[in-house]
C-alpha cells in the first residue's frame, strides 16, 4: 500500500503517464461546434457544418442547444463521420425547448461512432427545424476523450 502523497509528479519521467492510464473522467473534454449565427432561422440540409476531427476521439455523449427554441416540432440534428451517421437515434431538441438535455428521446451513439478517427471528415446535418418557428443559434457539443 502506498501512503498518501508518497508519489508525486517529481517521481515520473516525462510522458511516463499516458492517456491509457488516466481515468475516463479525468480526460473527458468537450468540442463545441457553432452551426449557425445567433439569430438567423435555421434551415434543413446536409453538411450545414463541415470540419475535420483534430485527433482521434471516443464520443461518449452529444448535446445541442439553441438561442431560439423551435416551435411546433422538434429540431433534429445528425452527426456524420465520412458520410456515415454516428447516431442511430438522432439528436433532438423538443419543441419550445432550448437544449437537448430535456429531450423526450435521447440521442444514441452508434454506427460510425463512438470511435472517431483523427482527421476524419465530419459533417452536421439539420434534418428538422421546428414547424411554426424554426430554431436559431444552434451549437452542438461532442463529449468524450482523446484516444
Amino acid at each position: 500500500k502506498i501512503a498518501d502523497d508518497a508519489i508525486n509528479s517529481e517521481h515520473y519521467t516525462d510522458a511516463s503517464v499516458d492517456l491509457a492510464h488516466v481515468s475516463t473522467g479525468a480526460k473527458t473534454e468537450v468540442i463545441a461546434i457553432a452551426c449557425s449565427d445567433e439569430t438567423t432561422a435555421l434551415t434543413t440540409g446536409t453538411a450545414k457544418v463541415t470540419f475535420h476531427m483534430p485527433y482521434a476521439f471516443y464520443l461518449t455523449g452529444i448535446k445541442a442547444g439553441v438561442t431560439t427554441a423551435p416551435v411546433g416540432a422538434t429540431l433534429t440534428v445528425d452527426l456524420n463521420e465520412a458520410g456515415s451517421s454516428c447516431l442511430t437515434t438522432p439528436l433532438t431538441i423538443d419543441a419550445s425547448e432550448k437544449t437537448s438535455a430535456t429531450a423526450a428521446t435521447a440521442a444514441v451513439i452508434a454506427g460510425a461512432g463512438p470511435a472517431l478517427a483523427a482527421d476524419a471528415l465530419m459533417t452536421i446535418d439539420i434534418d428538422q427545424i421546428g414547424s411554426s418557428t424554426a430554431g436559431a443559434g444552434l451549437k452542438v457539443y461532442l463529449i468524450g476523450y482523446q484516444t
